[in-house]
């Protein structure tokens, strides 16, 4: 089972592989260094490892030189998704079965890869969640998305709570974090049957860096909720917990 559908092993051959990790290694353009090389090549094979509900030690995290993020779509089990490309402020993430995340400022703005893909997300520029420190729980937002399977305007309509000290725990540490729910009603009528037009997002930030580092995203009604650890972020900021922990701070 793939992170977003069945995945045939079979049809995914070597050359399939062979074809998109030299794809990664251009878009990066890494071919040049040999030690950076080799780095990269340990990364893929996190990213892309065959495994069910995968973990990675603190230590491989912190070892790798480029960034991974757990994904959990729905009832499927946890994968690793590998930081492929950096481009106009969008982070691209691709999985093994080759489906990819492609977020700003930690939001989900379009997909590759799920059963019925978000194509476009507008007025991405006044999401309050770009704007963390100056967020208010008034705030609204008001976007339309464009969908693969023909539709096309509608619009989804936000607003936020926030709730300070909230305790996440990841890598067997406890992380304080203000998480922000974002409470989302997709306000025109659709061209399939859904139950509930209403749901809500989660993010957690860091209360001290104040970093995005887990995120719950349902992108619509008749989709399934998208978990985002980002554990390269955690990697980065566990040496400073060890320390603060060590001093006796919650």
């Amino acid at each position: 089972m793939g992170l977003f559908g069945t995945f045939n092993q079979q049809a995914y051959t070597l050359i399939t592989l062979i074809k998109m990790v030299f794809s990664g290694l251009m878009l990066l353009t890494l071919t040049a260094c040999a030690g950076t090389y080799h780095s990269y090549m340990d990364t893929l094979k996190l990213a892309f490892a065959d495994i069910p509900n995968a973990e990675l030690s603190v230590a491989e995290v912190q070892q790798s030189q480029y960034d991974l993020l757990y994904v959990k779509h729905g009832d499927r089990a946890q994968a690793v998704m590998v930081l492929m490309h950096l481009e106009a402020g969008q982070h691209k993430w691709i999985s093994a079965d080759n489906a990819m995340l492609i977020m700003e400022h930690g939001r989900l703005v379009r997909t590759l890869g799920l059963e019925n893909d978000l194509l476009h997300l507008t007025n991405t520029i006044n999401d309050p969640v770009r704007r963390r420190v100056s967020i208010r729980s008034d705030a609204t937002w008001l976007r339309l998305a464009d969908w693969h399977n023909g539709e096309y305007g509608y619009a989804l309509r936000s607003r936020f709570e926030i709730i300070p000290a909230q305790h996440l725990t990841v890598f067997q540490q406890q992380m304080n974090t203000t998480l922000i729910v974002e409470h989302v009603k997709y306000e025109d009528s659709a061209n399939y049957l859904r139950f509930d037009d209403n749901w809500q997002n989660y993010f957690w930030f860091d209360s001290e860096s104040g970093t995005l580092i887990k995120s719950e995203q349902t992108l619509s009604p008749f989709s399934q909720p998208i978990t985002m650890t980002y554990v390269s972020r955690i990697g980065r900021l566990l040496p400073q917990l060890s320390t603060t922990n060590t001093g006796g701070s919650q």
